[in-house]
């Protein structure tokens, strides 16, 4: 197969195991019961989770968040994460794409 097919397949491959994994984990199931109901071999679905996260992780880049140090602010404080030496704060009414910039960001440290 010419290389350009082969990253199409792989691409559209990691879309669908994308999704599989979002329906898992948002299912309330366990993976195990997920992947029965499913009819994919647990083991399979673990791969692919594994593939997804690799390729999430190739492809983070570099996002600018905003900070600021007001300490009368403080009482907006919805969260606060800390990963070794990186703490972040989450302030009420972040919104979700700002959220999830600052997870993936705090995932590659």
């Amino acid at each position: 197969m010419p290389k350009g097919l082969q990253i199409i397949k792989e691409n559209n491959n990691l879309a669908e195991w994308s999704r599989q994994v979002e329906e898992c984990r948002t299912s309330g199931l366990s993976v195990r019961s997920w992947c029965e109901q499913h009819q994919i071999a647990v083991s399979t679905f673990h791969y692919r989770q594994q593939r997804v996260w690799k390729a999430l992780q190739k492809s983070s880049q570099f996002v600018e968040v905003p900070l600021s140090f007001d300490e009368s602010h403080n009482d907006n404080i919805a969260a606060s994460v800390k990963v070794g030496s990186i703490c972040a704060e989450v302030h009420n009414g972040a919104d979700e794409a700002t959220l999830a910039a600052l997870f993936r960001m705090l995932k590659s440290c």
